[in-house]
């Protein structure tokens, strides 16, 4: 049975930046998301831009949609988002909002469960329209009742969060040199994209678009193949230092850290020319219980 989707599901505020408009589970496990892009999101403007950085959107919001859905995690739980790719394929990027059309039929790969309640999966996605994979990607998130997530979270900063660069900018103090480059995370709370709902923490969007803007600086080209693991939580009152290599075939290897620590890390490259039909465990760093 199709049901509509609306903005607590995936955890998003404002109805115009939910990317999925209703789900309709099949009998094999798989869960089919409808996808429309709003002319009102803050990135429909700056297409084809902002097209990968979207489709890693997309994927965050077909994770947590799926384990609602399907996965049975009660409204109100927490996620943390452990890996996250998207890549598209070659030619398949959009150029406008209109185009961000289709469906999304996403996979469980592998499942962790704890005291009858799912607390890990992994999940593959591809991004359809016209019978035509578009892109693919996939997700390995937790999933932690709200007690857990305060226990974790119990020291977490509770000061306010002020903007540290201008609107539109995520990377400040850019030093470039034989391929490398390092620069600081800069946020501004103007950016509706990033700042849509509270948080206590450094969000992945910004993490992932800071990776995607170091591949752009350093190859010269839009990224259409991203990937990304987090690793820590980062804070909003230290600095995060974003490092970025250049490496063969395109591709940029990025490293964010943290008062020593790593939070994310992960690399971008060119639109990939077909579908990984590679073994679903070689995708995903954590090993978890595969699915039957």
């Amino acid at each position: 049975m199709r049901q509509s989707i609306e903005g607590s599901l995936v955890h998003k505020s404002s109805p115009n930046q939910v990317l999925l408009l209703s789900a309709d589970a099949s009998q094999d496990g798989t869960l089919r998301l409808i996808v429309g892009l709003s002319p009102q999101h803050p990135s429909a403007g700056s297409l084809p831009s902002a097209s990968t950085l979207v489709g890693v959107e997309l994927m965050r919001q077909c994770a947590i949609a799926f384990a609602h859905l399907s996965g049975g995690v009660p409204r109100g739980w927490a996620f943390i988002m452990n890996q996250l790719s998207f890549a598209w394929l070659e030619g398949a990027m959009p150029t406008a909002s209109e185009q961000f059309a289709g469906h999304v039929d996403v996979r469980l790969r592998a499942v962790k469960m704890r005291r009858d309640q799912v607390s890990d999966l992994q999940l593959e996605a591809d991004f359809m329209a016209g019978g035509v994979i578009l892109g693919s990607g996939c997700g390995d998130l937790s999933c932690l009742p709200p007690r857990a997530y305060q226990a974790i979270r119990r020291n977490a900063p509770t000061e306010a969060i002020a903007s540290t660069g201008p609107l539109g900018a995520v990377l400040a103090d850019i030093r470039r040199s034989d391929g490398e480059l390092e620069a600081q995370l800069v946020w501004n709370r103007g950016d509706t994209f990033i700042f849509d709902h509270p948080s206590d923490h450094v969000s992945g969007m910004l993490l992932a678009s800071a990776l995607l803007q170091s591949h752009h600086l350093l190859a010269g080209s839009q990224a259409g193949d991203f990937s990304m693991q987090c690793h820590n939580f980062g804070e909003f009152n230290a600095p995060v230092t974003v490092s970025a290599v250049a490496h063969g075939a395109g591709r940029t290897v990025v490293t964010m850290t943290q008062s020593g620590r790593i939070i994310a890390s992960g690399q971008c490259g060119k639109p990939v020319g077909a579908p990984d039909a590679g073994p679903a465990v070689e995708r995903f760093h954590r090993v978890l219980t595969p699915a039957g």
